[in-house]
């Protein structure tokens, strides 16, 4: 089987480079270790930005190496935002001509899947279309992430109706469209047929990946932000550096450190050195995969502070997985992994930030007493736990009866 894998980049510095460090480049290399090894006779080919647009790899063998995935260099803007809206007919019916016989293209920029759709369609091209959302605009719940006269919604709606089959990150992302859809949209004409041809791919982080290093304990208790800094305040990095101030403050030890991965550099390190209290650079550079996961083992705790992308991010899972305390809101994905009565929630408010990190502060993660369930639930979120349904429900968009 051949498929055109659609990747939807969105990590890019001042510079306008795109950067491999992104949760997407990640989840897709997580993927395809998995479904390669259920499916060792499937080909992927895998539309990428061009590698003069990226900064921090020199060949797409640093991303993924193996012979049946083969990257093809796509003249993608870099721009997370305008990358979601932007297709050239010309360009994208040059590229598909040179591919061998495409089974299924697998678009994960929902904004396009109707041009994508209306290109196979014209050229009798019978590929079955699947559409994955990373990235759920919901307005009409409060959630919206761009402003309202651009609104997302109506493009994502429209990828998700003429796709084949329509994939969710996770349950609660899935709530959220459908409360925003039936605002907007008929419920029996429009969100009833995308629900019945929708599934759920709740993939993170790779258990096999995680494993493959581990970490040396810093000499202080070690506090982790392992998301991106940006000047939208996407992953509210400065409420947590404001409550990094006040935790100077009341916590009377000096005992702690933080570290911050900004991954795209988007705000400089100058800014973080004169502003952060305790900051301990791990490494300027954008990190490769085996810096950041020995980072993730050697870390304490790790603050996530998603409100809006209510996956809450595959750091999250990953840093669950190597044992660090979690701080963050009570919401969503957050809540489900850990728990109702998980003891380090707190707002999204600088104090109330500072007092859950100086209490994270004085325990650790084998203190939890649903310490144990809190890793079930996370692991679901595995490549090794997800990639046979991935593979399972491709088989049956193709008509193939697969039996283990």
């Amino acid at each position: 089987m051949n498929i055109l894998y659609i990747l939807q980049q969105s990590i890019y510095n001042n510079e306008g480079k795109w950067i491999s460090a992104d949760s997407n480049v990640n989840m897709m290399s997580g993927m395809l270790r998995e479904v390669l090894k259920n499916r060792p006779n499937w080909n992927f080919y895998i539309l990428i930005g061009k590698l003069k647009d990226f900064a921090d790899i020199k060949s797409y063998d640093e991303i993924f190496n193996d012979s049946r995935v083969h990257f093809i260099e796509y003249n993608f803007p870099v721009d997370a935002f305008l990358s979601r809206q932007h297709f050239n007919v010309f360009d994208f019916d040059k590229m598909y001509k040179k591919l061998p016989k495409i089974d299924v293209v697998w678009n994960n920029i929902t904004e396009l899947s109707r041009n994508i759709k209306t290109y196979l369609s014209y050229k009798k091209h019978d590929a079955k279309l699947i559409t994955t959302c990373y990235w759920l605009d919901a307005p009409e719940i409060g959630e919206g992430k761009v402003d309202q006269s651009i609104s997302y919604d109506w493009r994502q709606m429209d990828g998700f109706e003429c796709s084949d089959l329509v994939v969710f990150t996770c349950e609660s992302t899935k709530k959220a469209w459908i409360e925003n859809a039936k605002k907007k949209f008929p419920i029996n004409k429009y969100l009833k047929p995308i629900l019945n041809k929708s599934v759920i791919w709740d993939f993170g982080f790779s258990q096999a990946e995680l494993n493959e290093y581990g970490g040396t304990a810093f000499d202080k208790k070690t506090i982790l932000f392992l998301n991106r800094l940006s000047g939208i305040n996407y992953t509210h990095h400065e409420e947590f550096i404001e409550a990094l101030k006040i935790l100077k403050k009341i916590r009377a030890k000096d005992d702690w450190q933080v570290v911050f991965t900004n991954p795209s550099q988007k705000i400089s390190w100058e800014y973080l050195k004169a502003n952060v209290p305790n900051l301990y650079v791990y490494d300027e550079h954008t990190l490769t995969r085996e810096k950041y996961i020995k980072l993730l083992w050697s870390g304490d705790i790790s603050v996530h502070l998603y409100e809006k992308e209510r996956y809450g991010g595959c750091s999250h899972r990953e840093a669950v997985y190597t044992n660090n305390l979690i701080v963050s809101p009570k919401v969503f994905e957050y809540k489900r992994i850990q728990g109702n009565n998980y003891p380090f929630y707190c707002k999204v408010e600088p104090e109330k930030i500072a007092k859950a990190l100086n209490k994270a502060l004085d325990s650790d993660f084998t203190s939890l007493k649903n310490a144990v369930e809190i890793e079930s639930r996370n692991i679901e979120s595995s490549f090794e736990k997800i990639g046979t349904n991935v593979c399972n429900d491709i088989d049956a968009i193709m008509g193939i009866a697969y039996f283990m």
